[in-house]
Parts: structure tokens; sequence; C-alpha cells
């Protein structure tokens, strides 16, 4: 029988843990073969490549960002080749209803059915999955994803852990050290643990980091969704010796409110929290990626604005805006009447309003949020929108205004380069702010990024400039401001760019 185990990923950086699992979980039991896609591709395209290679059995991860195409999918190949069996596993089908074309459903994890299904033969529950990807060199540039264990500690009424109801199962931590060490001898460009909380063990956590610090290829990155409230100063003393970049934390806090918390059954130290983000960041070595989500039961458009300005004021390197979705199987999907909850028919299922927040303030978040993947998670504005945050009432109230300038002036219907980012921030900047400073500023930014060899008018017109000073890898510029305490202070700064963007300020 040949057998076809398809994902269709968001980007085509993106992999799909779970049909490399099921591949290597056969171990050559079964003629299979792994196909990645992508939801930007043709749908025409793929179920032209399905069709040319006249499979016995498809098999289709199916999550909230794949399964309206993947049904589509599924269905036109049934009716280009009868016989073929369709198999559809995933979370979004384990928890309600599966498209009527899919001939058999997967639940819940699917090695141990998926290969007896396959082979015929019987096959013991799985201990530890095997390494799930056969050439590493195949996915160069790409993300890697990876399990050190599974299952999740925590009950959050909006994530699918508690349906599983198994709490954490642990794979042995010889095993996890062999395969991270795979990963490094491949020099593969970024891993992501999927562990949910990944240092619910801290001892467990800790080897492996101290493992991963040890053997350390000086290129590789590790992802990590970690909890912020359970580090410690001994923690700390260990990722302080992490190369810059090796570690990567997303830290989901979702809200600050105490009660909305408690709703949806998160228990977090929300203050240690912080407190703990801040010493992470201190440390200046480890990329920091925090999560709030809008929607969440008691809590309005005020108090969720309060949660943004709790999170932004520790500043961490990208801030996720995200809004909640009602997924199949959470609790919260199952209460949603009892929080007004109204949200859209079709995957992702997300929120439109409740109770307490109004799609009108919904709306309204989500045009703030589009300038902070903009602005601010995005490089290239560090320092000019840290001070217009600064200068503003509250963080909020920065993204929130530009929101409006940006939709106001119709740059929302475009697409932009970020050469007219810059100019775009100008514009908005220049309406109570020093147009001097945000120059400055801005010019800065701009450096920080790549050599400018030609400036736009609106910072052509403040200075004239001196090509001896400008080669390929470096650059020398004047400059009126001090581009850290934003004081009136004639400075040079020399810029880098032999590899990733440097600078050294001089006149200090």
């Amino acid at each position: 029988m040949k057998i076809i185990l398809v994902a269709v990923n968001a980007k085509y950086i993106h992999t799909c843990l779970a049909v490399h699992s099921l591949h290597a979980a056969l171990g050559g039991a079964a003629h299979a073969e792994v196909r990645e896609y992508t939801v930007n591709q043709p749908e025409e395209l793929i179920l032209s490549e399905l069709f040319g290679a006249k499979p016995d059995m498809v098999a289709f991860s199916c999550y909230i960002w794949n399964i309206e195409m993947i049904a589509s999918l599924a269905g036109s190949l049934k009716k280009v080749l009868p016989s073929v069996k369709i198999v559809m596993g995933g979370p979004e089908v384990s928890y309600g209803d599966a498209p009527a074309v899919a001939d058999i459903v997967v639940s819940g994890e699917g090695e141990k059915a998926f290969c007896e299904m396959a082979t015929g033969r019987s096959h013991r529950p799985v201990e530890a999955p095997p390494f799930p990807y056969a050439d590493l060199s195949e996915f160069a540039n790409r993300i890697l994803y990876y399990e050190s264990s599974r299952g999740c500690a925590n009950e959050c009424a909006y994530c699918l852990s508690p349906a599983e109801g198994r709490g954490v199962r642990f794979f042995p931590i010889e095993k996890v050290k062999e395969d991270l060490l795979r990963f490094l001898a491949a020099n593969v460009r970024q891993v992501k643990f999927i562990d949910r909380t990944f240092n619910s063990s801290k001892r467990r956590a800790m080897e492996i980091w101290r493992h991963l610090i040890g053997n350390d290829n000086g290129a590789t990155n590790f992802h990590f969704e970690i909890a912020g409230d359970l580090l410690d100063d001994e923690v700390f003393e260990l990722l302080g010796q992490a190369r810059a970049g090796l570690f990567q934390f997303e830290i989901g806090v979702q809200s600050t409110n105490t009660e909305t918390l408690t709703a949806i059954r998160r228990r977090t130290d929300t203050e240690k929290l912080l407190q703990n983000v801040r010493k992470l960041k201190s440390l200046g070595n480890i990329h920091l990626h925090l999560d709030l989500i809008a929607g969440l039961p008691h809590e309005g458009y005020e108090r969720f604005v309060r949660s943004f300005n709790d999170v932004m004021a520790v500043r961490p390197h990208k801030l996720q805006l995200g809004f909640l979705k009602l997924i199949k199987g959470t609790a919260l999907r199952r209460d949603a009447e009892k929080y007004g909850m109204k949200f859209k028919d079709r995957a992702p299922y997300e929120i439109l309003e409740n109770k307490y927040i109004s799609f009108e303030h919904i709306n309204r978040l989500k045009k703030a949020e589009n300038m902070v993947d903009i602005f601010y998670n995005s490089s290239g504005f560090g320092k000019s929108v840290g001070y217009l945050m600064q200068q503003a009432e509250m963080p909020y109230a920065f993204f929130d205004e530009l929101a409006a300038f940006w939709e106001a002036n119709g740059f929302h219907m475009l697409s932009h380069k970020k050469s007219a980012l810059y100019g775009a921030l100008y514009a908005f900047s220049r309406k109570s702010r020093q147009d001097r400073l945000i120059c400055e500023l801005l010019k800065f930014d701009m450096l920080s990024r790549e050599n400018v060899r030609s400036f736009p008018p609106w910072i052509e017109e403040y200075y004239t400039y001196s090509h001896k000073d400008v080669t390929r890898t470096t650059a020398l510029h004047s400059f009126d401001y001090d581009i850290d305490t934003f004081e009136a202070k004639q400075l040079k700064v020399l810029f880098n760019y032999s590899s990733s963007p440097t600078y050294e300020v001089f006149g200090r």
C-alpha cells in the first residue's frame, strides 16, 4: 500500500512534526512518504501532485489554519481517485466533526493507531517517539519542531491540553540529549520545542539547557515556551552562561487581570512573571517573546489596555497581541454561551465579541495590533518607537493613535516597503514632537538596519554627507542628539556592516 503523509503548513519556513513523527514511527514497515505544502500554494497544484502519485492512502494533519483547504482538497482528491483512503488526524478533527470526506479519523496521539492501520500489525504505545527527521540536510533554513514531552500540567480553558487528560509524560532524558546533538551536528537554523510548559520540571529544563550550552555550535537557536514565574536565581545563573542567540523564550502572559486568569484556570503569579522577564532581559542574551490574548472572560477594552501596558512596560523583544480562538474541545468553547462569546463559524473560530468587550473594541485592538507588528515586532524602529512610546501617555496610546493616523491617511489599504514606513512614522511624529530629534532617531534606526547611501528628503534637508565617510562595510555618521538619552549632544557613530549591523558611539 502506498501512503502519502500530507502537511499543509502556514509558511514554507515551517515544518510539520506530526507527519514526520508518523513516518519515523512506521520505520520502513510501509511504503510511505512525506509531502509538505503551504496554505499559500494553489490548491490545484497540490491536487495535481497527489493525483500523479496515485496513492492508496493519503493522511492529512489538520489544524485551524489548514482545515478549510484540506477539506476542499480531500474532497476533490476523492472525486478523481475514488479508491483512495482519506485519513485525517490532528487537533482540528480530534474534538469535533471531521469533514465528511474522511474515511478514517485518528484522534489524539497517532503513532500506535496509524501504524496498526498502515501495516495491519499491532504496535505498542509510544514511550518515546523515534527521531522524526530522516535527513536534516533537507531542511536548510527552515524551522524544525521537536518535543521532549507530551501533555501539560496546566488546565487553561482556551487550550486543548486539558481535553487530553494525561498530565505530562517526559521522554527519556538521554534520548532527548542524543536527538539535540543531531540538530547541533547538522547546524540547523532553529529548533522549536513544542512542549507546552518546558520548565514545568525545573531540574529537567536545566539539564537540557546545560546540555545545549555545553554543546553549542555557535549557530543553532532553540525556542522554548516557558512559564516565566517559575524561574529563580539558580536558573538565571545558568541562563547567563548561554551564547547570545542560543535561546529564545516565549512566555504566555495572556492577561494581568486576576479575575480573568481565574476564569480561564491559568495559575500564574503575574507580578513575579514580569519581574523575571526584566531579569531575563538584563542578561542580554535571550530573545523574549510575550503573549497576550484579547477577548478572554472578565476583560473589557479598558482592562485589556491595562494588560497591554503592564506587559509593554518590561519592553519584551516581541509582543504577540493575539485574539481568542474558540477551538473545538476547549472549555471556553463549551462555555461560550455563559460568557456571551460570539465567534466566527469557520476556522480559526476567532472571537468577534463577548459580554465584556464589543466588536467595535475588538476591531480597534486589531488596528493597534497591526501597528505593533509593523513598528515594534519587526526590526528597524527600536530607537524611534522607543522614544515615541515614552512620549505617549502610555505605550498603548501610542499604537492606538498611530493606528488612527494610519487609517485616516489610507495607509491601511496599501502595502509598504520598509523605507516608506520610516516616512510614515516621521509624518505621524510631526504632530507634536521635535522634528530634528525624531529625524535623528529614524536616521539611526535606518542605519542600524543597513548601510544607507541615500536618505529620503525629509532627512536630507537637515544634513549634508561626505561619501568619504561611507564604505561598503562601514559608515561614520554625525548626530546632534544622544540616541539613548534623547539629549542635545553632538556624537559620531561608526556603523559596521561586515556581518550583522553593529555600532560604536564616540563623543559621550
